[in-house]
């Protein structure tokens, strides 16, 4: 019995040394603490972890050990230790070197020969917490990404989506998480987006797309998808990153819209040199009609009816000048002077020409008042304004056929009418209203008429500019323009222009005696016939007259006789040298002479620019006989003494 109790007590020790040997030794770090703290035993790997050796840790205590331990928190722990048996928690240790590392640590309560102590096993937990981290950080740039970001299966069944994917579609996650991608893209069809699906399964790479997606409230957002082919547990999934484009697409259409406008005004600054260069060709080919029409008259019996035919020829050729006139206007180079006139006169003159070139299937009706007061206006773009309003009119109608009305009449706007007319002041108007039979205007398209290039013509049929001209001539002229209009019924126009307390302008026949003299003149013109014109018109008033086709030649004989003339008369724009330049190396030769130009192109020569060169007078083309002798005696009348 000795023997075996011996045996036994051996393989009791031995048991406690091989379980103390490996405790030492494990891969867990392990300390054995009292009930204040102090560390009673610590195993090889506690002391690898904490930098320290066994006998300097047996002289420590956890709050050395521990820096969220402290003298509130550890009876805490003891107290749970010793109602449950054991305790798990996070908390810090601190190496010899004051490195601070996560730890986990579960702590069990031993009871030994009347004593109790915790025995605390220790986990260095640094690579969790830094994938825990990293998968927060990783979760958090996901969720808070200034894109959307969306996790779809094949069949295109969505997985997850992030906080901004809510954001712009108005879902919560849960709604989109049990949705469709179909029910989202509305861009495509159920056809094109299996072609998307099998397009990435071929791309190693991003494949990026536009498409619409549309809202909960049913609003669509045009967006940008970069959609990238990923697996994950071996499962095949698209990732796509959507990006909101409606800044982009409003940007790119304001930018189309900006080169169609560019395009435009370059179109009307071409047609404006277009014109101005007709104009002025024009304009010499009118001036040999007036002034042989003019010549001619001179030569005609007073009551016979070759004068009445000559008269008719030169009437129409003023008419034809204010043609011009407004050729140039449009181009921008003439600018426009206002006058009291009579509307009445110039919307009869601008139906006769408008009646010739209508249908026989629309019919103009008009009903203008008799003794209207005057406007204080510009003929030429009151003239246009009727033009402008009854060709759109005629183009209304000009399928189906119809009544144009045009009415002019008196109106007067007082004071409890301002309701109604807010832009007007109380006073006379004349109202010019213009209406047609025609397809109507639809109410959506009303308050966009006279924006600058809109248009509801086909494209090359209306540049979108003649109501936005109109427009700003009315306003110019202090007045307003109402439109009224209803679909399949047709449209209405009202014109209130202010009228003016003066006498109107008119146009009333009349032969007077034009002024005679005597003098040298050299008149200069590339044109022959208007040389031959201007040298027979001014001999018939007395002067004396050369003539010269270009204003190199005049220039030359100018220099062999400074002298020799008293008036220079001179067209504008002619070849190799013009009549301003002409003009500027005339007066160096003579500062003292005298020289009236011609020009088609008022902006051309201005006040500054005539002072400057020393210009007496400027006449415009086509220039009229009676201007012609009236601004000769003036310039040279000038020159002799009183």
């Amino acid at each position: 019995m000795g023997r075996e109790r011996d045996r036994l007590t051996t393989d009791e020790n031995l048991e406690c040394r091989l379980a103390g040997f490996c405790l030492d030794h494990t891969s867990v770090c392990a300390i054995r603490l009292d009930q204040e703290g102090y560390i009673l035993y610590a195993n090889s790997s506690a002391c690898k972890s904490l930098g320290y050796s066994q006998a300097e840790l047996l002289g420590m205590s956890v709050f050395d050990i521990d820096p969220l331990m402290d003298s509130v928190r550890w009876p805490y722990v003891w107290k749970t230790l010793c109602g449950d048996g054991s305790a798990a928690f996070e908390s810090q240790h601190r190496r010899k070197d004051g490195t601070i590392f996560p730890v986990e640590v579960t702590a069990t309560l031993i009871e030994f020969e009347d004593h109790r102590y915790s025995m605390a096993f220790i986990n260095d937990i640094t690579e969790r917490k830094r994938v825990f981290e990293s998968s927060r950080i990783t979760q958090f740039i996901f969720d808070k990404a200034p894109l959307g970001i969306f996790l779809i299966r094949d069949g295109g069944d969505i997985t997850n989506v992030n906080d901004h994917a809510c954001q712009y579609l108005g879902y919560t996650r849960e709604e989109l998480c049990q949705m469709n991608v179909l029910e989202v893209d509305r861009g495509y069809s159920p056809q094109e987006i299996d072609q998307i699906w099998q397009r990435q399964k071929q791309v190693t790479g991003i494949d990026t797309f536009e498409t619409v997606h549309r809202r909960k409230d049913g609003t669509d957002i045009p967006v940008e998808i970069s959609g990238i082919r990923l697996k994950f547990d071996n499962v095949p999934y698209s990732v796509s990153f959507v990006k909101d484009i409606s800044e982009r697409k409003e940007a790119e259409k304001q930018r189309i819209k900006m080169e169609v406008q560019m395009i435009q005004a370059q179109k009307m600054e071409s047609l404006g040199t277009l014109a101005g260069g007709i104009a002025h060709d024009f304009n010499n080919i009118l001036g040999a009609i007036l002034g042989y029409a003019e010549l001619t008259q001179l030569e005609c019996p007073a009551d016979s009816k070759l004068r009445y035919n000559v008269n008719q020829i030169t009437k129409a050729g003023h008419r034809a000048k204010e043609l011009v006139q407004q050729i140039l206007l449009f181009s921008r180079q003439d600018r426009s002077e206002k006058a009291p006139m009579d509307v009445s006169r110039v919307i009869e003159e601008a139906l006769k020409l408008i009646k010739v070139s209508l249908p026989a299937n629309i019919e103009i009706l008009a009903n203008i008042s008799s003794n209207l007061a005057p406007v204080f206006a510009n003929e030429i773009q009151i003239h246009q304004i009727v033009m402008n309003l009854c060709t759109n009119a005629y183009y209304a109608m000009k399928s189906v056929g119809g009544t144009l009305n045009v009415d002019l009449t008196a109106v007067t706007i007082q004071d409890h009418d301002v309701k109604s007319f807010p832009e007007m002041n109380p006073g006379h108007y004349l109202k010019l209203s213009v209406a047609d039979k025609g397809c109507g205007i639809p109410t959506e398209m009303i308050k966009r008429i006279f924006d600058p290039y809109f248009t509801t013509k086909p494209t090359g049929e209306g540049s979108g500019l003649g109501l936005s001209t109109i427009h700003g001539i009315i306003k110019d002229h202090g007045g307003i323009i109402k439109v009224y209009s209803e679909v399949g019924i047709g449209t209405t126009f009202h014109v209130f222009l202010p009228t003016a307390d003066a006498t109107a302008e008119t146009t009333v026949e009349k032969t007077e005696q034009l002024p005679t003299g005597n003098g040298r003149i050299l008149f200069v013109d590339d044109e022959k016939s208007l040389l031959d014109i201007g040298h027979d018109l001014l001999e018939r008033l007395g002067y004396q007259v050369e003539t010269r086709a270009s204003a190199i030649d005049a220039l030359e004989a100018f220099r062999v006789d400074p002298k020799k003339f008293d008036l220079v008369i001179s067209d504008m724009i002619m070849p190799k040298m013009t009549g301003d330049e002409m003009a500027r190396q005339i007066r160096v030769i003579r500062p003292d002479m005298p020289i009236i130009l011609c020009s088609g192109f008022s902006e051309r020569i201005n006040a500054q620019a005539t002072e400057t060169i020393g210009i007496s007078a400027v006449l415009m083309k086509p220039v009229i006989y009676a201007d012609l002798a009236h601004a000769v005696h003036r310039v040279l009348a000038c020159l002799r003494p009183a």
